[in-house]
């Protein structure tokens, strides 16, 4: 069995964005860099056979002492352990990486100038592609050509995935599944796919949040490599993190019991995160408040006022802060009295009950419209860092939003024009 650790997007220069100004000494420890000592160290203490860095790990050209400082220290330890660490160059290190390689030792540059390389691990083949320039509109699979050995090939490579008229080495996941590579760890996308499966094949995901809008887990990947499977285990220990969290304000009686109530929902998600072998340092919270209720425009002013606020707290030893409250509050509505119309409103009613009761065929039937139209939308560029679940729960979910948000609308003005 052999251990690596695979590292995707990590960014090496660029400072954590939208944290409060009372955090603002803290950002070496929040930011890539330290993102890096953390995997180093888990490295260390796994003793892996090699670690992978599937590209982009600086940020820019002028991050060129940054990266050499913070990669090199790192390196020094994991080949002072005997760890060999493997990189292909992304779309944004694609002139930095090699001239890092050349200054350090023990960082070795795979598929250097766009050409596939090979390199021996032990008993399984390691096959990478490097950028050898800043856009590249073709697919670098179209050069690929590798016969299926008595070892195990894992793929290393940054690309846009089933994007075809991407600059950024566009490929296609038939593409990859076609090839004789028992797992592909792609670099390029910062929100990390699932990985599981026996064959892997999926993007690492970004080391720490590097935005806002990045929230979730984020770190590194621990993989198996046996001869007849490979498992991929996330190593969530990113020192920022961005948590997106739902606060039901429908039973919310006062606005002035707001605070109390986000403050719950942010300390529940913070005991599940300080349970981790290696917690975050700073959490920021994203948070949307949803439900009906007769006070919808007081909530919504009173969220306003705490989302000013900006300052951090202390919960568990994990530095907290409100990033962004967003408001998808809905004002009460009748819906079995709207529903016995015969115009817009009343038809939208009725497919709003039918959203209320999952057994029926309604339900049913409106579900799988939705996903349907909804299908073509989340797989587009601009959704692709979002979760692209669209499971029934799901899609009905954003149905009752959308139809509340259209009910309310229609209700105003019918009122405007009375």
């Amino acid at each position: 069995m052999t251990t690596l650790l695979a590292i995707g997007d990590m960014h090496l220069g660029r400072p954590p964005s939208a944290i409060p100004e009372d955090l603002d000494r803290r950002r070496d420890a929040l930011g890539p860099e330290a993102a890096w000592t953390r995997c180093v160290e888990l490295a260390l203490n796994r003793n892996v056979d090699a670690v992978l860095l599937a590209g982009d790990l600086v940020d820019q050209g002028r991050d060129f002492f940054v990266g050499y400082g913070q990669l090199k220290a790192g390196i020094e330890q994991l080949v002072a352990a005997d760890i060999p660490v493997l990189a292909v160059a992304g779309n944004h290190d694609t002139l930095i990486l090699p001239r890092l390689a050349d200054e350090i030792d023990g960082l070795e540059l795979l598929g250097a100038g766009g050409e596939w390389q090979t390199r021996r691990l032990g008993n399984l083949d390691i096959v990478g592609w490097s950028f050898p320039r800043e856009q590249v509109r073709q697919s670098p699979l179209s050069k690929l050509q590798i016969q299926r050995g008595k070892y195990p090939v894992i793929g290393l490579l940054h690309c846009d995935l089933d994007q075809a008229d991407s600059p950024y080495a566009p490929v296609s996941t038939s593409e990859l599944e076609a090839t004789p590579v028992n797992a592909w760890l792609l670099g390029h996308i910062h929100r990390p796919d699932r990985l599981d499966g026996d064959r892997p094949i999926g993007y690492l995901g970004s080391v720490t949040a590097l935005r806002a809008s990045e929230t979730g887990p984020r770190g590194p990947w621990l993989l198996q490599v046996g001869k007849q499977k490979i498992t991929a285990e996330h190593q969530p220990l990113a020192p920022m993190r961005y948590e997106a969290i739902e606060i039901d304000c429908t039973e919310l009686d006062d606005a002035a019991g707001l605070g109390e109530r986000i403050l719950a929902g942010t300390r529940d998600r913070i005991q599940g995160l300080a349970e981790h072998d290696e917690p975050p340092l700073a959490v920021g919270f994203r948070i949307t408040l949803t439900g009906q209720s007769g006070r919808a425009s007081e909530i919504t002013a009173a969220a306003g006022e705490l989302a000013a606020d900006g300052r951090s707290w202390n919960e568990a030893g994990i530095a907290c802060f409100i990033q962004k409250i967003e408001s998808a509050l809905l004002p009460q509505l009748d819906l079995k009295r709207l529903a016995r119309q015969s115009d817009p409103r009343g038809l939208l009613a009725r497919r709003l009950l039918a959203l209320e009761a999952p057994d029926s065929e309604e339900y049913d039937r409106l579900v799988q419209r939705g996903r349907e139209a909804m299908s073509p939308l989340i797989g587009s560029r601009e959704f692709r860092d979002l979760d692209q679940s669209l499971d029934d729960d799901t899609v009905a979910a954003w149905l009752k939003r959308a139809s509340r948000l259209a009910l309310i609308r229609l209700t105003d003005q019918h009122e405007d024009a009375r």
